[in-house]
């Protein structure tokens, strides 16, 4: 039988015949006792510098002796890959960081079946945050052969982006249970996330995308419908904290919609609920009194909208939603400050709802202006909203409108 022939230790000096000595600018040096024929036959690195064609020749400890230069941070890495020629071993046994080191130093010897064995690890692995940005700053220089390494990080096209944003969407806006709230909130903020221009413009646009308007247009409809029929049944004990997601929910699309320049869906549908919501928003007191607070800045994004001229209403909606919010925020302001609940909430929700509706006011015909002037000098509270400008607006017009006409 026919004997399989030793191919040698690493380190063994009885029958080593060449020394490999890795060695750094900052002056380290490691020396590894090595076999030629093992080296040649693993490495393009070392079979060029053993042939005879190589134009110089060291001699360190009675063998030859091949240098590889290298960098500080890569020392441990030049080491460990020579090593796995006499010795294979997982990869992860040095971790994503460790085996992105080896292949880099693999790829520089020409050892190309340890540098596979690192892509195939690489490729499959779990990153994290800091292996990610490793990765991107190492791979992309060695070349098209290792470019699936980066497969997961690579843009990706329109139509697969508009499906997960819209299997999301859909997700985040759907009716509430208690295994969904949690999870809603995670759905939302990544949502969020999607559509933010920070160091990377937003991945999704409606820019000529019909599909993903008609969507999102259809996921909200049916979200204002669900808030519609609780707001019709009146909160109870069972119902409040469900209602209470569901203005969460609705408060998060106005932001979205904001961002998609989409506020028109929802508008139109708020502004006909809010006669309907009147008695059940002064039910909010107590702990439900943030859910009263989030229905008010719905309202406030409502405002803006119609104020920015996003969304066209006629003057008999804008009419009714000034109207009948007049009074709901002044019984609000009116109570949180009988309550002192002040203390940790910003006011500045209710400068800015005051500015909308001054803005919005003004732009009513003149009589209906008189109306809610004379209801509000009549309220209890005349100091907020402050509609002393609108008031002053209105004398001035009343006062010279046969004058301005008749030159017309």
């Amino acid at each position: 039988m026919k004997m399989k022939p030793d191919l040698g230790q690493i380190g063994d000096l009885t029958t080593s015949d060449v020394v490999v000595r890795v060695r750094t600018n900052e002056g380290h040096d490691y020396r590894l006792y090595c076999h030629s024929h093992l080296l040649s036959d693993n490495s393009d690195y070392f079979r060029k510098r053993l042939s005879n064609d190589w134009p110089t020749c060291q001699i360190l400890d009675a063998r030859y002796c091949v240098d590889v230069q290298c960098t500080y941070s890569q020392f441990n890495s030049y080491v460990n890959v020579i090593r796995l020629i006499y010795k294979p071993q997982p990869c992860h046994w040095y971790g994503v960081r460790g085996t992105l080191g080896i292949l880099l130093a693999a790829v520089h010897l020409g050892l190309h079946k340890i540098a596979l064995c690192c892509t195939d690890y690489l490729e499959s692995a779990p990153w994290d945050e800091t292996d990610e940005e490793e990765i991107l700053r190492y791979v992309p220089p060695l070349g098209t052969k290792y470019e699936r390494i980066l497969s997961r990080l690579r843009p990706v096209n329109l139509p697969p982006v508009t499906e997960i944003f819209l299997s999301a969407f859909r997700f985040a806006t759907s009716a509430p249970n208690k295994l969904k709230i949690e999870a809603k909130k995670s759905y939302q903020e990544q949502i969020e996330y999607l559509l933010t221009e920070d160091d990377d413009s937003p991945l999704i646009s409606v820019t000529n995308n019909d599909v993903l308007k008609c969507e999102v247009k259809n996921c909200v409809i049916e979200l204002m419908k669900y808030f519609g029929n609780l707001v019709m049944a009146g909160v109870s004990f069972e119902t409040d904290q469900e209602c209470s997601v569901v203005v969460s929910d609705i408060l998060w699309v106005c932001q979205i919609l904001t961002k998609l320049d989409m506020m028109r869906v929802i508008v139109p549908i708020w502004v006909d609920l809010s006669s309907k919501m009147e008695k059940l928003v002064d039910t909010f007191v107590g702990e439900e009194f943030e859910m009263r607070l989030k229905v008010i800045e719905i309202t406030n994004k409502v405002l803006e909208s119609i104020n920015f001229g996003n969304v066209i209403l006629p003057p008999e909606k804008r009419f009714d939603l000034v109207k009948i919010w007049i009074p709901i925020l002044q019984r609000t302001k009116g109570w949180m400050e009988d309550e002192k609940k002040t203390e940790n909430f910003d006011g500045e929700i209710f400068q800015t709802l005051e500015l909308g509706l001054v803005s919005v006011i003004l732009t009513l015909p003149s009589e209906w202006q008189a109306e809610i002037l004379s209801k509000w000098f009549a309220s209890e509270n005349v100091q907020y909203p402050d509609l002393l400008e609108v008031f002053e607006v209105w004398c001035y017009r009343a006062k010279s409108a046969k004058r301005r006409f008749s030159l017309i």
